[in-house]
Formats: structure tokens, sequence, C-alpha cells
């Protein structure tokens, strides 16, 4: 077998089926679409727009804060930013990856305006002066300064952070990066008063400016009609000695690959930015299962074009039973089965948001399910605008849209308009007239509807003037199934919880249940349902059930009544904490923030703790320190919590985890969070120490420490931490992994077959093991599985004859709230014959 058919995978692996697919126009040339695909045990929930830039009164538009790139925000906000403008914004997704500074890591322009570029981008979209959209990749800038002496100087990058590695570098940098360059120690920086009022960088349009001043300084002021150049190492030397104050210089910035003619550029420019297709083909190299990136499943942001049409696409993933997120190879195969010519990869992961305007709504809202379980702030977005006017109402939208509901239900009906151009059209609520037809119930003056008796379908009818819209509804008594939303829940003492019911016939379709129709119960010391529909939690710690009945059927939910966990540290912020080190080399114990695609288990950041403990002899720690609000050392810890909880992203470097507290006596101790050695996992983990019975509270917290006392483990690493908490009451959350049994061959065995079957037992007791997670690897090369959900047996096999020699299984999988199985497992075999 060849190396290029190896390198491809069974297609069939990678295709997905379409079970559902809803289109609809929301503006002029652009067409929302939402798509619910499956194979096998796993899901995708799709989310896309078609946008025919060809016509008038629509155009997209790169965004970012404020039009700057100062910090970041999420796409909502950027959204609402371009509508304070007057702007309609129908559509928004994310767009490039991003630093925490708030810089997109790509190229990015505005109506030809260069708002930040690096020396080369990956990919790109762009719309060019013509209108037609462009996707490319290995775009360079070509950026020249021009002095009156003669001298000319290369420039590297525009309005992006200077690094202290950035040596020989000549940046740019205009009011678009903010109030001052941001810069290191480490360079000189030249300062530039504009010939132009306003200074607006183009390619291929040079601005000028008269130096004031040339200065070995950092973080110099961006002054109203500045501009500022920042130099290192050679680049400094040369122009201090060629170029004086008073001179006139000149600034070109043009871009490679026909990018000279673009208007609108958003790009993607990080480790995961790929072509997807070119001219309707795969790029093979997305298919090589020795590459560990082609493996990975996450959320994706795409773009695409067809016939001349952008598509903009929101896969969301990593949630078990809604959508599981797609590989690279999967999104490209998507992408092609759909007639897509040429597609981007764009930043994902919890990042991919989608924003659309429905029809007769005044702004465009969050449509997608952010993998975060909230909306990232990210560095860019990319809006599609709509220039078409408002005019008078042509069409009504119901919501919901259709409904089949239990009968006796009581279902409250909205009513929106909208013109011709799906612009919002303002409405008299009294004036809308509701009807039914058919045998289903009865309506009432503004719109709620009573599901009658008996098993039947009609419509709803609502007319305004002259507008008339109807949609279907079904009366139905066959209930199969009632769930609860949440299915299982947290309260404190005394606080109050509501639920809702989600109610299913036996083909699965939803059905509408009024909660008056339930019959509520609690079961456990966990207080009482209140009449008006929520559970009121008792004065004390318990653990029960909440309980919905409808005849034979019923649902429950999960209630542990507690105080909920204290939230030390989540390292969004590192105000009051610190580092500390002994007897590790000086300086290499650091604490800084860390984004994505470094390890975050939750929100925007992680904590990012590195050390450096080679070469000392004795013992050797690293300090994380706590200090409270008035500068002293140690936080107090508010009531009596039983354990302390960190998520720890480990570097396998077998040392030893440590939490210093001080109690009210101001006994200090050290509590394990791990064993002498026990940090030897890779990925993220949780890990908690419990309080000693005998502690007095409350609990003074002042330090996370890091140890190793062996001589023979002395070395350097990176460890990521997320949520350091405090613990009141046993949840009984899942916050472990997955666990391996029964490998087959057994580990070390001797084989005399050349195509053995392969087989591991994966389970988990809480959450259940997550399909989608699962990756298997024979030596460097990704294989082929299956598994079974209601076993736990996965089983898969080589894809060709095996030579003799040593061969290694590797497994890795995760349960259905993330948590990873640590370590993988991981075993060998021996081929004889």
């Amino acid at each position: 077998m060849s190396r290029t058919t190896k390198m491809v995978q069974d297609k069939q692996q990678l295709v997905w089926q379409m079970d559902q697919s809803e289109r609809r126009m929301v503006a002029p040339g652009v067409r929302f679409i939402r798509q619910h695909l499956t194979k096998g045990d796993m899901k995708e929930a799709v989310y896309m727009v078609e946008v025919d830039l060809g016509h008038e009164l629509i155009h997209v538009e790169p965004v970012s804060f404020q039009g700057k790139v100062v910090r970041l925000d999420t796409v909502g906000n950027m959204l609402h930013q371009l509508e304070m403008q007057g702007k309609r914004c129908v559509a928004g997704f994310n767009g490039d990856f991003f630093s925490y500074g708030g810089v997109p890591s790509g190229l990015q322009l505005v109506d030809g305006e260069i708002i930040t570029s690096p020396l080369s981008t990956k990919v790109m979209l762009a719309v060019m002066q013509d209108g037609l959209v462009k996707l490319e990749e290995s775009v360079s800038m070509n950026g020249l300064v021009q002095c009156e002496s003669g001298y000319i100087l290369r420039i590297d990058m525009i309005n992006r952070a200077r690094k202290m590695v950035n040596t020989d570098h000549a940046c740019v940098y205009t009011w678009r990066y903010g109030d001052s360059t941001r810069t290191p120690d480490g360079g000189i920086e030249v300062i530039l008063t504009s010939l132009e009022a306003t200074v607006r960088l183009y390619q291929g349009l040079p601005i000028q400016g008269i130096i004031r001043s040339i200065r070995e300084t950092s973080d110099s002021p961006i002054e109203q009609g500045t501009w500022v150049l920042s130099l290192t190492g050679s680049k400094a030397e040369q122009f201090r000695e060629k170029v004086r104050p008073g001179e006139v210089i000149s600034l070109h910035v043009e871009f490679d690959k026909g990018m000279d003619k673009a208007r609108q550029v958003i790009s993607g420019n990080s480790t995961l930015a790929f072509m997807l297709l070119r001219d309707g083909e795969i790029p093979e190299h997305l298919l090589d299962t020795h590459t560990r990136l082609n493996s990975d499943r996450h959320p994706r942001t795409i773009a695409a074009t067809k016939q001349g049409k952008l598509y903009l696409g929101a896969i969301d993933g990593r949630q078990p039973g809604y959508s599981d997120g797609m590989t690279l190879a999967e999104e490209a195969y998507y992408l092609q089965s759909l007639g897509m010519e040429n597609a981007i990869n764009l930043d994902g992961g919890g990042s991919t948001t989608c924003y659309i305007r429905q029809p007769g709504d005044e702004t465009a809202m969050l449509v997608n399910q952010p993998s975060d379980g909230f909306e990232r702030e990210i560095g860019n977005a990319l809006a599609v605008i709509s220039k078409a006017p408002s005019c008078e109402i042509d069409s009504l939208v119901i919501t919901p849209s259709s409904t089949r509901a239990m009968s006796g239900s009581k279902v409250s009906f909205q009513v929106k308009g909208h013109d011709r151009y799906w612009n919002a059209s303002a409405m008299q609520p009294e004036n809308v007239h509701w009807s039914v037809e058919g045998s289903i119930g009865a309506i009432n003056e503004i719109g709620e509807w009573t599901a009658g008796s008996d098993t039947a379908a009609g419509r709803i009818i609502a007319r305004y003037g002259e507008v008339v819209q109807s949609i279907q509804v079904v009366v139905t008594n066959q209930l199969a199934r009632l769930t609860l939303v949440p299915s299982s829940t947290e309260v404190e003492p005394g606080g109050i919880c509501s639920f809702r019911a989600q109610a299913f016939d036996e083909q699965g379709n939803e059905l509408f249940v009024s909660s008056e129709l339930l019959s509520w119960s609690t079961e456990g010391a966990i207080g009482d349902w209140n009449e008006g529909g929520y559970l009121a939690a008792g004065s004390e710690g318990a653990v029960g059930r909440v309980i919905a009945s409808l005849g034979n059927i019923h649902a429950y939910t999960n209630v542990h009544v507690g105080k909920p966990h204290l939230i030390i540290a989540d390292f969004e912020s590192l105000d009051k904490v610190g580092v500390a080190e002994v007897n590790a080399v000086e300086g290499s114990v650091t604490l800084t923030k860390a984004a994505r695609p470094s390890p975050v288990r939750f929100g925007t950041f992680s904590g990012k703790w590195t050390y450096d403990f080679t070469g000392m002899s004795g013992s050797s720690s690293a300090h994380i320190t706590f200090e409270d609000d008035f500068g002293e050392r140690g936080r107090e810890i508010e009531g009596t919590p039983y354990r302390f909880g960190l998520w720890v992203n480990g570097d396998g470097g077998c040392h030893w985890l440590r939490l210093g507290i001080e109690d009210a006596d101001g006994f200090k101790r050290s509590l394990n969070f791990t064993e002498p050695g026990g940090l030897h996992w890779k990925g993220w983990k949780y890990v908690y120490t419990d309080v000693p019975q005998n502690t007095r509270f409350p609990i003074c917290v002042h330090t996370i420490t890091l140890v190793e006392t062996s001589d023979a483990n002395k070395n350097k690493g990176v460890l990521y931490l997320d949520d350091f908490r405090a613990e009141y009451v046993d949840f009984h959350e899942d916050v472990e992994g997955p666990e391996f049994s029964g490998m087959i061959p057994a580990d070390q065995a001797f084989v005399s077959e050349t195509c053995p079957i392969i087989q591991v037992m994966i389970t988990d007791k809480k959450s259940g093991v997550d399909p989608s997670s699962i990756r298997v690897w024979l030596n460097d090369s990704v294989l082929p599985h299956t598994f079974r959900t209601d076993t736990g047996l996965l089983e898969c096999g080589p894809r060709e004859d095996l030579e003799p020699g040593t061969y290694r299984v590797t497994v890795e999988a995760a349960d259905m709230e993330r948590n990873a199985a640590l370590p993988a497992a991981s075993w060998s075999f021996k081929i004889i014959l």
C-alpha cells in the first residue's frame, strides 16, 4: 500500500448524514441555514449564512473593539458598536485567532485601511474592490520606510505587540493600537508628526511624517496626529546612524497574491488556520492520520465560497448529546458535500459564535451555543450588514413557529412584523386579531391559546390590517416521556429554584405541556414546592429530588441544597496573586494569564505557572501566593469549607503539589493536592485536599506550592491552573474521567496474527463516556474504531497486515463533562511469525 493511500482515511468515517435542515431569508441576498447532522452516536449543530455580495444592499465588514486592536470583546458587543453607528447587522461570526491583548493574529483590513498586519498571514477572507470574495493563503506584507537621506527600512509588523524576543524588528504603530505602543524596554522609538490630521494607513497609499524625536524608550504615547516606529537590534542602530529628527519619511505598504485590491480582510493565522478546500479538493495534509491536529474534534468557524457567494458557518462542539464538533477532515468533507469550492478554517473552540437577525427583529441575537457556556471575548468578528431602507409592513412572524401541545396546555403566541427587506416593522399589539382554524381549542385577544381536550390539528391565525399569517398546531394526548430542565441543580439554603418540563411523544417530537397540568412534589428534606411553580429550599444542607408527573409518566431532577463553591482564583485576573521561589533558577517562577490555544479549562484565561529546578541541589519549590484586600499575606476564606479543589493541566514533571493554609489559631500546615511525585499526568485533572477535622475556622489560604526534593528529578516545566475553589458541600460533581480495562491483546503479549483485533473497555461511573472524545493510535497513526455505548467496548484493528515487531496502542477518552481519562490507556504487543 502506498503512503498516499495510507494517508487517506476511510471517507465513510468522515461523512455526516443530514437529519434536519432549515433555511430562511434574513435580509436581501442573505439566507440563514440551520442544519442538524449525525454520524453514528455523534451529532452536529451547524449555523450558516449564504451571502450574495453582488447584492447592492449587502456588504461584510470586519469589526474589532472600537475599531482598534486594544482589547477583547464579544461578537455581540462588536455588532452593537456597529448598530450604534446606524448600521443594520443581520449576521455576525467570530473571526481570527488572537492574543489576549486584543490583537488578531493575522491581517485585518476595513474599507482598505490596515488595522493590523504581521509579516505574513496563513489564510484570509478578502472582499475585493469589485465586490468579489476571495479566500487566499500565505499572503505576505511588503512595508518600506523611505527617508529623505535615501535610507530604506523594511518593517516587520503593523499594530502588533513587540516582545522582548523580537530582535532586529521594525514595528509601526498608529492610533488603531490604542493610546501607547505597549512595548518593552530594549529598543528605540521614533515619534512622527503626520502631515495629515488623522493617521490612516491604506495599502498602496504612502503616509508621511516628520520625525519629532528618536529615543531609547518604551511604551511611547500615540498622540492625535502622530504615529510611531519602534525599532530593535541592528535596525535600531542603523536608523540612529542614518536618520535625524526633522526629516520627512514616508511609509508604503503592499500585500502580494493580488491583495492590493482588497477592501475588507479578516484572517486566520494560527496553527489551526488552514485551507480546507482548494478548487473543491481537500488538501492531502488534512487527511494525514499521523498529524494529531487532524484528529482533534472541536467547535469550528469556517468561511467558504461557491458560485461567487460567501458562506460563513459555525459548528458547535464539546457538548455531547447536542453537538460534538468536527475534525478538520470532517469539516472539509462536509463543505465539499455542499459543493463549496474554496474554504478556510478560522478560530474555533469556545470562540465559535454566530449571531443572526431573525425576520421582524431589530437586532441580531446569538443563535448557537458556545462551548464555554457563555459568549467568549475575542479579537475581531465579521459582520454582515444590510443597507436596505425601512418601508411598510409586508409580513408577520408568529412565535413559536409551530407547536405540538398536550391537551389543556396554554401557549402564549407573539407576533412580529417585517418589511420586504426583512427589517422590523413597528406594530400595535392591540390591533392584532387572533383566531383558530379547526377543533384545536380557543385563543384570546392577546394570543394565549388553550389547547382543546381532543387530538386534533389546525392553525393559529394572526391578522394585522391586510397582512395575515398562520402556523400549524397539533393537539395530542399521547405523552411518552417527560424530562426536567435542569436535570440536576444546586441551590443555597433558603433559596428558590424554578424548573421547566419537556414532554415528548412516541416519535420523539417535543410537546408543549403547561406546568399547571403536572403534579409537582419533592423527595428528601430539600424544601417545599410552592404553588407559584418553584422550589423553596430548606434552611439546612440536604440531597433530594423534585418530581413532576402526568398520569404514570414521571420526571426527576436531583437537587443539592448547600452553600455553593467559592472561587478563590479563576485566573481571569491575577490581582492579589503573586509568586515566590526557593532554590529555583532565579526568575524562572512566573505566573501569567494564558489564553487559548494554550490550555484553558473555564472562561477566557488560565494561570500559566512556569518553574525551573534544573541544577539545584536539595529541596526546591515554586509558590503561588495570595494576599487579602489590604495587601497582607494570606486570603481569608469565608465559612467552613470541607475541602479545597484546583484544576491542573499537568506537564508530567512528577513533582509534589501542596496547599499552604493557616487556621484561626495561627497554626500553619501544608495539605497535599498530590503525593510526593504525584503530579505525573498531562492534560486537565481536578485535584483536591480535605480540610483536617481539627481545624478551627476561618481559614487563610497562603500558597499553592510545587515541591521537588529529589536531585534526580530537577527539571523545568509549565503548569496551567484554573478555578481554585473552596467546597462546602459535596455536590457529587463529575470531575473524574473514564477508566480503562480489559486490554486485548494484553500488555507485552506476543501475537502471531498479523491483523489482530484490538479491544479495550472504557467505562465512566457518572456522566458516561463521550464517544466523540475517543481516539485510538497504533504507534503514530490514528485508527478508525467502533464503540458500544451500552457495554463500553471499543474495538478496532490495523488498516493492513502488520510486519513483525513491537506496536504500541494508545487510547484517549473523556466523559460527557469533558473530564479526560488520565493517564490515557497505553500498552504494547509484539507481532511474531
